[in-house]
């Protein structure tokens, strides 16, 4: 529990946020230069930009979350309210645990708390925007049907085996996203050849012997919207990949049909998030 603010600061941005007028704790909190990208119950979300020392723009986006009243300071109580890691202390320690496994992700810049005799009152977290990048849900409704048949399929083979790859090292380092749905993962590079794992704060690191069917929500979560995108035989791919297994055991079969289980109440919503 801390009883005090909390500020952090990569140290190879620092000279650089402090020269623009934003090294401090309060003054990130307080920024709100730049487009304001989301603002839901509780945060905000903000694109912003600097010039470094070579004149090159460099955009980051900055996550502000806020414990503005009573239902938020009791849903939040031991999970960095007064108790625990703030938000954004979580989704800051995640994204270095990902990286620390090898996994692209959105590479965090800062972090931030505001308390007051040990409640929170403001968190943010800032991270660095990943140059040409879509969220993979756009990927799949906008540039995959826009593209010849013949690429647009071996462009979908091309995301299903390096989104296998990121998720199984992601579970057999022991780390559940927990929300490891589209619109947290990017796509990046011409080729769609890059993936990021970002927005990450209910992730969790278990060991082995505690890991059990957990890693079995985050493979709900994405095939949650995946029956639009991709052919049955397309999903099966994915979960052959992503066990290294050329055929299905008696448990594979019983686990995929946990797995779908698990996600049909999931997909109605994620469908109607995506205006499906």
């Amino acid at each position: 529990m801390s009883w005090s603010n909390v500020f952090y600061i990569d140290p190879s941005w620092a000279a650089m946020l402090d020269g623009h007028g934003v090294g401090t704790l309060s003054s990130l909190l307080n920024w709100e230069e730049g487009i304001l990208v989301e603002r839901a119950n509780g945060s905000e979300v903000w694109r912003v930009s600097i010039t470094d020392s070579a004149g090159v723009e460099r955009v980051l986006y900055l996550k502000k979350y806020f414990v503005h009243n009573f239902k938020r300071l009791r849903s939040e109580f031991l999970k960095g309210a007064f108790f625990g890691r703030s938000k954004a202390k979580r989704e800051f320690d995640n994204l270095e645990r990902l990286r620390g496994f090898e996994i692209d992700v959105t590479v965090p810049v800062a972090f931030g708390e505001e308390r007051s005799l040990g409640k929170l009152k403001r968190c943010f977290l800032m991270t660095e925007e990943v140059p040409e990048s879509r969220n993979l849900d756009e990927v799949l409704m906008k540039d995959l049907p826009a593209m010849p048949a013949g690429l647009a399929k071996s462009t979908r083979q091309s995301l299903i085996f390096r989104l296998a790859e990121a998720t199984r090292k992601m579970h057999r380092n022991g780390f559940v996203h927990r929300g490891f749905f589209f619109r947290n993962i990017l796509i990046s590079g011409n080729k769609f050849n890059r993936i990021f794992v970002f927005d990450a704060p209910r992730g969790r690191k278990w060991p082995g012997w505690l890991l059990g069917r957990k890693p079995e929500k985050d493979l709900a979560t994405i095939d949650a919207a995946a029956t639009v995108f991709f052919r049955r035989t397309e999903r099966l791919r994915f979960y052959l990949k992503y066990h290294e297994i050329e055929r299905l055991t008696r448990d594979h079969k019983l686990t995929i049909a946990r797995i779908l289980k698990r996600a049909e109440p999931l997909r109605a919503r994620q469908l109607r998030r995506l205006g499906i």
